[in-house]
């Protein structure tokens, strides 16, 4: 009694929305023909509707034919089956029989030549068809062949269905006496169903899965479940009911088993019982129906095409729907309609519904309600309708309103806008008190006791008695065109064609996602703003004083137009007012429907078809041409999508077109992607090259050209650069020897005076002394040794250098010279300096100057820092002098220097200059000077 309770109001509410508009689509659209056998639904998403005169494939916008020219072997095609790897296998009483596969007909022959099948039965596992008729089955054999299964071998039984199953070869029936069917197995045993009410009775039979097997009777239909056979059977009257079901089928729509007839359609749940129950108009004399994966149902007829009615649509509904509504708002504690050419509409909540209220064929401005006045004005090109407490006053306008178009309380007046601007009127009698001009003004609204007025370039104020522009939104000059009250904070400003503000008179600011929007009559309730747009209706939240965006109702969910008048929220749905009348919305309404799929539905390289062939050759100068199509069943279903092209293209380019063209390609691999919103699909091909276009082609030619280039280019150079090599080589061997060369001239001097001063210690038999001198002289000597292979030298080390020097030196004077190295504290150490360079001019002053001195005398080496680069080193002594002419060997010593200076310069690494002179100001013992200037010029090569 409960389930007919349920299937009588399911039946009633699909009755009421059957007053809704159903799709038609006949010849005139597109079909080959208006007699259709059965549609259903691919695993992308196609429609397909197998006819008398073609199969046809529709994606939304394009009915496809396939007929006898693409390759069916009839076009009476009255049964399709869609399959898991995506083929849409067909069914006809021909000799052959086959699928469809990306446009592609695929058809086989019967093995019996010229004998036609009769798969009126034909059952179907979601992979593999078993083409079965009333005694005989037929499968594709491993030679693509349609081959009869003589599977029964058990005397006195006749043949019901042969069966795709691990266990089971089919089903069979006693010849005589008996419609009881049986299982037979693979060992050729026969098992009786567990259910005795499964019988040979039915006019539509066959193989549904894997697991089950189900058949359609006048009265019921059933099942057979081929792991355990159980089997079930439930009559029409209990399920639908109905007593009897005529044209009943069993079939699978995208993993649902779905039950249909004439004038009905329903789902079956997991105990195989109906649990969603469509009842179709009779008046449309369907026979075979199917609810699609966007809760879409489609419907089949022998006569008139086929129909289509998203069962989402009994959820919206719609009333004076061939009237214009200007707006709904609340009205004091009603809320009212605004009917073109009918009046003002009063909303009865019991019956959610709208019913007249005041009659007026007049232009309808606006309704308010003032809680200062406790009145309600209802405003229309002629007439301003108040109504206080019950009592209805009429005041009419013999040639037009100029009184008010709307009322705003402010200040213990009304102000309201006319034509050139604004009235202030009395508060009861309407009577004009004064006029204020401003051309182009549409709403006026009141914020923190100012009267806010909204014209054609922006924000005005109107202040003892006159009307200003707001000074801190003089730069917001945009056409408003309603102003509505946020809190006691902000206003909320519409504009026509820029979108919607939210401003506190000091500062505006745009709503996110609403540019370039045309919006007017906003509606606020607890924090939630709706707007009515030219682009649908947009959701705000309002948090922390700013608007964020939550979603878009438009035509693509729900909507059945883009162009919102004006929006009200009573419980949980929203009033909306639009031009065909108002629509009932629910706040929660979820649309199914979207788009399924975007797809390459043609591509062209060169006349090669991409789309059977992904890899082509490359032709020079050759186009490629795309067609982009989609999957898309909404109403309003222009897909906009984007596109790029890979590697060619990194950014996306907005399609104008479904044709693409692209030019100028190079052989190499491509993607093209296509997106729509979250939707990305990919279609990627090769343009293989020529074998005169294919890289190691051009590899080989670039090798012989350039083996040639090189062949020229030595025998062109090859002795001027040997020469200059050579050249450079010898220079550079030159100038490294003169460098040894006068490093080695420097080093004998000191060698020879060491060597006296041992002799001298081992005459005065001063061994001791003539050891110590002689470690220390070994440890220079090994010193100089080791520089004589460098070319710089630390200033660490160069000092460490010259102190074993002067203590040799020291020890050879017997204690009549005395030395000091003073180093300027912010001097790095580890900075290099040339070696030997220093050496010589210390031993310069040792022994031509402090030698030749008859008292103690001394050495002073300075090092000072002048920048990073640039170094000064003072060599002092305080001895007789330095006197001597061209024989001298001073003077030679002196040279050599001179020599390894020029050769420094020469190696672009160094900048020395050299200055010379007394030390002091003594006649007697005026001393000697010598500063080396050292800047570094490049730290490359040291």
């Amino acid at each position: 009694m409960i389930k007919v309770w349920i299937l009588t109001a399911l039946s009633i509410a699909f009755n009421w929305s059957a007053a809704q508009s159903y799709t038609n689509y006949s010849e005139k659209d597109g079909l080959p023909s208006n007699h259709v056998y059965k549609i259903t639904q691919d695993v992308k998403g196609f429609i397909w509707i197998a006819t008398d005169e073609g199969l046809v494939k529709y994606n939304g916008t394009h009915f496809k034919v396939f007929t006898t020219q693409e390759g069916l072997p009839t076009n009476d095609i009255w049964n399709i089956f869609p399959a898991s790897d995506g083929k849409l296998w067909y069914i006809a009483k021909s000799t052959s029989m086959g699928y469809i596969l990306d446009d592609v007909v695929y058809d086989f022959k019967n093995k019996e030549k010229d004998v036609a099948i009769d798969p009126i039965c034909t059952g179907f596992t979601g992979d593999t068809l078993i083409a079965s008729g009333i005694f005989y089955s037929h499968i594709l054999n491993s030679d693509l062949e349609w081959e009869k299964m003589n599977y029964n071998t058990v005397d006195g039984y006749s043949n019901v269905s042969y069966l795709s199953h691990k266990h089971l070869k089919g089903l069979v029936v006693k010849t005589l006496g008996s419609n009881n069917i049986k299982a037979l197995t693979k060992e050729n045993k026969l098992i009786s169903l567990k259910d005795t009410l499964f019988s040979f009775s039915s006019h539509s039979r066959g193989q549904l899965t894997d697991s089950l097997y189900v058949d359609n009777a006048l009265l019921s239909y059933g099942f057979i479940n081929l792991n355990s056979l159980k089997s079930s059977r439930y009559t029409y009257e209990d399920e639908l009911n109905i007593p009897f079901l005529k044209y009943s089928r069993l079939h699978l729509a995208n993993n649902e088993i779905q039950l249909t007839g004439e004038n009905v359609v329903a789902k079956l749940g997991s105990q195989l019982r109906v649990t969603d129950l469509i009842h179709i108009p009779k008046d449309l004399k369907s026979h075979y129906s199917f609810i699609d994966k966007e809760n879409t149902v489609w419907i089949a007829t022998f006569s008139n095409g086929i129909y289509k009615y998203s069962l989402n649509e009994r959820l919206i509904k719609t009333e004076l729907s061939h009237s214009k509504i200007i707006n709904i708002k609340r009205v004091g504690k009603k809320i009212i309609a605004l009917v073109s050419g009918k009046g003002f509409y009063e909303y009865d909540q019991k019956t959610n519904s709208f019913l007249p209220f005041i009659e007026s064929k007049n232009f309808l401005y606006d309704a308010d309600y003032l809680k200062e006045t406790n009145t309600s004005y209802y405003i229309t090109k002629k007439n301003i309708y108040s109504i206080s407490n019950n009592e209805k006053v009429n005041q009419y306008f013999d040639l037009v309103n100029e009184t008010a178009r709307s009322v705003t309380f402010h200040d213990g007046f009304i102000y309201g806008p006319f034509t050139l601007g604004a009235n202030k009127l009395a508060p009861y009698s309407l009577e004009i008190m004064s006029s204020y001009n401003l051309s182009g003004l549409r709403s006026i609204n009141t914020l923190n006791d100012r009267l806010i007025l909204g014209g054609s370039n922006g924000l005005y104020e109107l202040s003892d008695e006159k009307v200003t522009r707001i000074e801190s939104l003089k730069d917001f000059k945009k056409p408003v065109i309603d102003i509505a009250t946020i809190n006691d904070r902000a206003l909320l400003v519409s504009t026509s064609g820029y979108g919607v503000y939210q401003t506190d008179l000091n500062t505006i600011e745009l709503l996110e996602g609403s540019e370039f929007l045309k919006s007017n009559h906003a509606c606020m309730v607890d924090n939630q703003l709706y707007l009515p747009t030219n682009k649908g209706i947009y959701n705000y939240e309002f948090v922390n004083d700013k608007f964020q965006l939550n979603r878009v109702w438009n035509n693509s969910n729900g909507l059945p137009t883009n162009k919102i008048n004006g929006i009200e929220k009573i419980d949980h749905q929203l009033l909306v007012a639009t031009n065909q009348g108002i629509i009932h919305y629910p706040i929660d309404y979820s649309s199914s429907q979207s788009l399924l799929d975007l797809y390459v539905d043609k591509a062209f390289y060169a006349d090669n078809n991409l789309k059977t062939n992904k890899v082509t050759s490359y032709y020079k100068n050759s186009d490629l041409q795309i067609v982009v199509n989609s999957i898309d069943y909404r109403d309003n279903n222009k897909v906009q999508y984007e596109f790029r092209l890979l590697p060619t293209q990194a950014s996306w380019t907005v399609a104008n077109s479904a044709n693409l063209n692209f030019s100028d390609l190079n052989p190499g691999n491509y993607t093209l992607e296509l997106r729509n919103e979250n939707l990305v699909k990919r279609f990627d091909f090769h343009l293989e090259p020529r074998w005169y276009q294919s890289w190691w082609f051009f590899l080989i030619a670039l090798l012989v050209a350039l083996t040639i280039i090189i062949l020229v280019t030595k025998t062109l150079t090859k002795r001027s650069e040997e020469k200059k090599n050579r050249d450079l080589s010898q220079a550079q061997k030159l100038s490294e020897l003169q460098l040894k060369a006068l490093r080695s001239q420097m080093n004998p001097h000191f060698v020879f005076n060491s060597l006296t001063a041992i002799q001298y210690y081992i005459n005065e038999n001063d061994f001791e002394t003539s050891d110590r001198y002689l470690v220390k002289f070994s440890r220079l000597i090994r010193e100089f040794f080791e520089l004589s292979k460098e070319q710089h030298i630390t200033i660490k080390r160069e000092i460490e250098l010259l102190k074993n020097y002067l203590d040799l030196e020291s020890l050879r004077f017997n204690n009549k010279l005395d030395y000091k190295i003073e180093v300027d504290p912010t001097l790095d150490l580890k900075d290099i300096i040339p070696s030997m360079l220093l050496q010589p001019i210390v031993e310069n002053a040792v022994n031509h100057g402090i030698f030749n001195k008859p008292i103690a005398g001394l050495v002073i080496v300075k090092f000072v820092k002048l920048n990073s680069e640039h170094i000064q080193i003072h060599i002092i002594d305080d001895g007789v002098g330095l006197k001597f002419n061209n024989d001298d060997m001073r003077y030679k010593s002196s040279s050599v220097l001179d020599d390894r200076l020029k050769y420094l310069k020469a190696s672009g690494l160094w900048e020395i200059v050299i200055h010379r002179g007394p030390a002091f100001n003594d006649s007697n013992y005026p001393g000697h000077e010598v500063i080396f200037d050292l800047k570094k010029l490049s730290n490359e090569n040291i």
